[in-house]
């Protein structure tokens, strides 16, 4: 929408106080009752007069209201009631989009008269709210900046519902430009560690830099991360750990933002925003089912939000959400089987193998395949699998404001939750060796491919416990406004895993002749005193605490001839602390094909200064100024600055762009070691590695060195830095259509990256382990800051709206991103390969239309992802794709509808319909057996039901 069209009716800005009535002209916030003395006049003058005697921000177009006439108003009420009682009779509602702001729209037109229900007024779509949303800025604007000068995603809290998502997690990996990381790929640390899950969280990255570039916040503030880590990815936010049915909107800002926020916000900044009011009370409660009869799952919700005496407010709000698990046997594409795709079968043989490393006889436990597809002793790994996991999570919410005299209030906010997820993977397998003496050695194949059917799969179970707190004062001082915070955030995760082995008690019992293979149940199968010492059950610990405190003020500063400065300036310090206790097995080294853990008990402190000022340069052109400067233990300062300019070079058209600088400072995650499985190598021997400790003459002039490969923590990394800039242009000549199209790029330096001297001395030198002698005896993997990335893309967000006077009111949105290039070098010497389009696809659109009529509203949703190379960049399509024509997996598109109906008083009802046209997930990269965890929807089309009563 073009800024000249619309009038901000608060002609004070933020310095006009609320007046109370009472003859102090004490100020108050807007959710405080008034005493309102307005005339008879027209609207738009009664619009004003309540604006300017309660600090409250009303936003409209000029044409919505001339022409129309005020009763006035007397007495003394909340501003949400008064301005209510203002608006009566005039075809006008108003939208609440904060406590201090409301925005005026035409009710929809209808072609009979809705029937009388307390079902909430619909809000505007998030996008059209832009201009009172400030994330990416500490400045409170006071005018409609329609424009912000970074792109800006809002996805408001009707866009939630008529999305049909239950989890904030599958709600973010579907927008474009987001990535998905799964808690299934997340337990097993991307694959690395597939037979030990362990952290399993969820979460969301943008612009494919990793969850470790993406900053996430709660209301503005920094929560704990997940208590556990993952190997790969470092420390995680848990989305799933945050109920949808308590967030009111999500703030998606796109690009560096270090310069607001500090460490991690190099990709962009992702700020969810809970509720804070609500009149009234509400209960929702919602049931779904894939169209195969599994997958259910069940949501309660329940919400209350009352005024206090003194003008202020409560909210407090429940939400109990159970989901059942589905595996990868229930659905027929999860499989390693890729015949049908003229890909061949890669399922694992089980059985003997001789010297030279073929299958000399196959054996499997009889019924071992029991509903797991193992045919011929085939292990289908995929189809052991969660697809999904079955979690059960209870929550509760509560927030209150409260005026503490003159023009202070106080506002407190806790939020807690308990969790509990279970994943399921295949048996443990793998390769061992069989003693000649042992009864089941065949002669002549010493190796056995085996699995442990006996000891049943891999099953882990986290429980976790979240604690958010936070309490603060905020007020004006002159024309200034202050606040200060404090908050405690705490997550605590235990983590059971059954179904591992332990290499000691396993080697123990197979020289003992106490552990049989391949035996069938009944009076021939294993002790269970046996099993249990081979298979204990391992638990590990970890708990996270992060402690701020933060000061911040604003207002307006010195004069331009274009107009005032604004400045926002303050300070933050906090205290994060990280407690990992790894099973005793783990710390030992003592389970098979596990990496080794290490114990942390550790914490670090941090503090940063920060300012901004808006500087109204021209007319038309504006510019946003940022510096931060952060100081985190152990690694000194850093300053981060940002610059924002936007020119509205006429009404409907705006060309804006940033330019700023980031940084990621390891968190106490990062003391860390690769997943490496230790094992014996050789290793060429040459001048780099000599002398070796064991050296194998293999030919005149040519050795091997004999070593072990294993890995160890880099206590000395450094920060990641990151340069970003971002330029676009926002096109609105009418109300009715909007158009925003950006480029963005994002170079990251001195990315931390696993490697050793194999792939590159120069990089790794600590990599090379050497006996008191000197002599070589290992080579170790380890993290350094050798990596650099280069991203470019783009992305675009339009919408038009049609009011009609027959058939309702239309809606439609479309949202697009295109990762134009990723370019990679994994070390200095290394090739830079751009990887965009690669086993993931490089470009998505989300589109919606949605149709108001009557008392029903239908969205129809529809999500596009484009085509995939199977190979890895740099590297050939694999043979066998390449013999099939299999080397690019084909984009998709799937469509959803969402039904609402609000015609029964205090009700109302809905009906989602996820992937109408059930889509069958497709995926020629063999080794994801049958789909992209980070992009498809395993359940194929699921419908939910939904009813909510207000009281």
């Amino acid at each position: 929408m073009a800024p000249s069209r619309f009038t901000l009716a608060l002609l004070g800005a933020l310095s006009w106080a609320c007046l109370d009535g009472s003859a102090r002209g004490a100020e108050a916030p807007s959710s405080a009752a008034t005493a309102f003395s307005i005339r008879a006049g027209s609207l738009d003058s009664a619009l004003e007069a309540l604006a300017r005697q309660c600090r409250t921000q009303i936003i409209y177009d000029p044409a919505l209201v001339a022409q129309l006439r005020s009763g006035g108003l007397q007495g003394q009420l909340a501003p949400a009631r008064a301005l209510a009682r203002l608006l009566r009779g005039s075809g006008l509602r108003a939208e609440a989009v904060n406590a201090n702001t409301f925005l005026l729209r035409r009710r929809p037109p209808r072609t009979a008269p809705l029937r009388r229900a307390a079902a909430p007024e619909r809000r505007a779509a998030a996008t059209e709210l832009a201009a009172v949303h400030v994330t990416g800025s500490h400045i409170p604007r006071s005018d409609l900046d329609v424009v912000t000068p970074s792109p800006l995603t809002l996805i408001g809290r009707e866009q939630i519902e008529t999305s049909g998502h239950q989890t904030l997690f599958e709600l973010l990996r579907l927008q474009p430009g987001m990535i998905g990381h799964h808690p299934v790929d997340v337990a097993a640390d991307g694959g690395q560690g597939v037979q030990q899950p362990f952290a399993a969280a969820a979460t969301t990255s943008l612009n494919a830099l990793g969850p470790r570039a993406t900053l996430f916040l709660i209301d503005g503030r920094r929560v704990a991360n997940y208590g556990l880590i993952s190997a790969d990815l470092g420390g995680l936010l848990d989305l799933d750990g945050i109920p949808l049915s308590i967030v009111e909107r999500v703030e998606i800002l796109r690009g560096g933002a270090s310069a607001i926020y500090g460490a991690d916000a190099m990709a962009g900044v992702v700020n969810i925003i809970l509720k804070k009011h609500q009149d009234g009370g509400e209960i929702i409660g919602r049931l779904g089912r894939s169209s195969r009869g599994d997958a259910d799952e069940q949501r309660l919700s329940f919400s209350h939000g009352a005024q206090t005496p003194r003008g202020g407010s409560v909210l407090v709000a429940a939400d109990y959400f159970r989901r059942e698990a589905l595996f990868g046997a229930q659905r027929a594409w999860r499989t390693m089987d890729h015949r049908r795709h003229g890909l061949g079968d890669w399922r694992i043989p089980l059985g003997y193998r001789g010297v030279d490393g073929r299958l000399a006889q196959p054996a499997c436990a009889p019924g071992a395949g029991a509903g797991a597809l193992v045919e011929g002793c085939l292990l289908d790994i995929p189809r052991f699998l969660t697809l999904q996991p079955a979690s059960e999570r209870l929550s509760l919410y509560g927030h209150l404001e409260q005026p503490v005299g003159g023009s202070v209030s106080w506002s407190a906010d806790v939020r807690a939750s308990e969790a509990s997820q279970q994943l399921r993977g295949a048996p443990f397998h793998g390769r061992v060796s069989v003693p000649s003496g042992h009864p089941d050695a065949v002669p002549g194949a010493p190796v056995l491919d085996y699995a442990f059917f006996d000891v049943g799969p891999v099953r882990n179970r986290s429980d976790t416990r979240t604690l958010d707190a936070s309490t603060g004062l905020n007020g004006l001082l002159g024309g200034w406004e202050w606040s200060a915070t404090a908050s405690h955030h705490r997550n605590s995760v235990t983590s059971r895993i059954d179904g591992l082995v332990r290499d000691t008690a396993f080697t123990q019992a197979v020289h003992a002749h106490a552990y049989r293979f391949n035996v069938a149940a009944g009076a021939q199968a294993n002790p269970a005193s046996v099993l249990a010492a081979i298979s204990p059950r391992v638990t590990a610990r970890g708990t996270t605490v992060l402690n701020q405190l933060s000061f911040g003020i604003n207002g307006r500063g010195f004069s331009l001839p274009a107009g005032a400065t604004r400045l926002a300036a303050g300070a933050e310090f906090g205290r994060d602390a990280l407690r990992h206790r790894p099973d005793p097995l783990m710390l030992e080294h003592d389970l098979a094909l596990s990496p080794q853990k290490i114990s942390i008990d550790t914490h670090r402190y941090s503090s940063a200064l920060f300012a901004e000022i808006n500087l109204p340069l021209l007319a038309r052109v504006q510019a946003d100024v940022a510096l931060r400067l952060d100081r985190r233990q152990g690694y000194g300062s850093k300053r981060s600055p940002k610059l924002g300019v936007k020119w509205n070079v006429v009404d409907s058209l705006t060309f804006r762009g940033t330019a700023a600088t980031g940084y990621r400072a390891p968190s106490l995650f990062e003391l860390r070691r690769p997943n490496v499985f230790e094992r014996l190598a050789f290793v060429l021997e040459n001048e780099a590695v000599a002398p070796c400790a064991i050296s194998i003459p293999i030919d005149v002039g040519i050795s091997y060195c004999l070593v072990t490969l294993g890995a160890h923590e880099n206590p000395d990394l450094r920060p990641e830095t990151s340069r970003s800039h971002t330029l676009g242009m926002v096109w609105a000549p009418s109300r009715r259509f909007s158009l925003s199209l950006d480029h963005f790029r994002i170079q990251r330096r001195n990315e931390i990256l696993p490697g050793s001297a194999l792939d590159d001395l120069a990089a790794f030198p600590q990599s090379l382990q050497r006996d008191e002698a000197g002599r070589l005896i290992g080579i170790d993997q380890y993290f350094e800051n050798v990596g650099r990335s280069d991203v470019r893309g783009w992305e675009l967000d339009a919408q038009y709206a049609l009011d009609t006077v027959r058939y309702g009111r239309y809606s439609l949105r479309l949202s697009g991103h295109h990762l134009q290039r990723l370019e990679r070098r994994a070390r200095p010497n290394a090739p830079v390969l751009d990887q965009a389009g690669h086993r993931a696809p490089d470009r998505s659109a989300l589109a919606s239309l949605q149709w108001d009529y009557a008392d029903w509203r239908t969205t129809l949703n529809l999500r596009s992802l484009g085509p995939s190379q199977v190979a890895a960049a740099g590297q050939p399509c694999p043979a066998a794709n390449l013999a099939a024509g299999r080397c690019r997996t084909p984009g998709s598109t799937t469509f959803d509808v969402d039904l609402q109906y609000a015609g029964v008083a205090d009700w109302r009802f809905g009906l989602n319909v996820r992937d109408i046209g059930d889509r069958h997930p497709l995926n020629f990269d063999v080794a994801k057996g049958g789909y992209d965890i980070a992009h498809d929807d395993p359940r194929g089309r699921f419908f939910l039901l939904s009813a909510a009563y207000r009281f």
